[in-house]
């Protein structure tokens, strides 16, 4: 189980501030990336809006200069795409989660499975601060001893989900547990990709008067 959820704005905003990754950023890059991710068809090959969601989310975290006054810049080390604060000694990426994602009272997990370094990065975070306790070795590689976060996302038709949470296990490739989860949009918080029809029914066909003259 989760060990800490904060969804209240009163706790969110000073803990993302902390962070230096505050809510009104992180919102509006997520925005304009479920807006792209809105682009999708069904005409396009299978795992496109994965995919897309996690490139422009990426791109725009990267490219966003109030995150790079805080202190963010793009980082790929291990060939795990984010960001990272060398001054916080903290690495951020994105994944696409299920539907539990924004849940308090749930934990979300990842739709397509990760990789060994993503096992390695969320080991040292369940072992962190517990080195001198048990004598766990650091990393030679100092970045693989960053913090490590996801930001989390789902974007389906009836709504968009999304949290900053840090993964602390792992099981089969998926994540299944975190020490720390910052709400960002709760369920029924953000309309889902749903469009309603851009010409009301009543009005799509409208006869055009008959001109005669005299």
């Amino acid at each position: 189980m989760s060990r800490r959820v904060l969804f209240e704005d009163v706790q969110v905003v000073p803990r993302l501030f902390q962070l230096r990754l505050p809510k009104d950023i992180l919102l509006d890059v997520l925005d304009k990336a479920v807006g792209e991710r809105a682009n999708v068809t069904g005409s396009d090959p299978l795992g496109t809006p994965g995919t897309e969601m996690r490139r422009w989310t990426t791109r725009f975290l990267r490219d966003d200069i109030r995150l790079r006054k805080l202190g963010w810049k793009p980082c790929a080390h291990s060939q795990i795409e984010g960001i990272r604060n060398d001054s916080l000694q903290m690495k951020v990426a994105f994944m696409n989660t299920d539907q539990r994602t924004g849940v308090p009272e749930k934990s979300p997990a990842n739709v397509s499975d990760r990789g060994s370094v993503a096992e390695l990065l969320i080991a040292h975070n369940c072992s962190a601060g517990q080195s001198e306790l048990f004598d766990v070795p650091a990393p030679e590689d100092p970045i693989l001893a960053y913090d490590f976060w996801y930001l989390c996302a789902y974007v389906g038709e009836k709504h968009v989900a999304a949290e900053l949470s840090r993964p602390t296990e792992i099981t089969n490739s998926f994540v299944s547990d975190y020490s720390e989860r910052i709400i960002l949009w709760r369920p029924g918080d953000k309309p889902g990709l749903r469009r309603p029809d851009s010409v009301p029914e009543d009005f799509a066909e409208i006869e055009l008067p008959t001109l005669t003259r005299i």
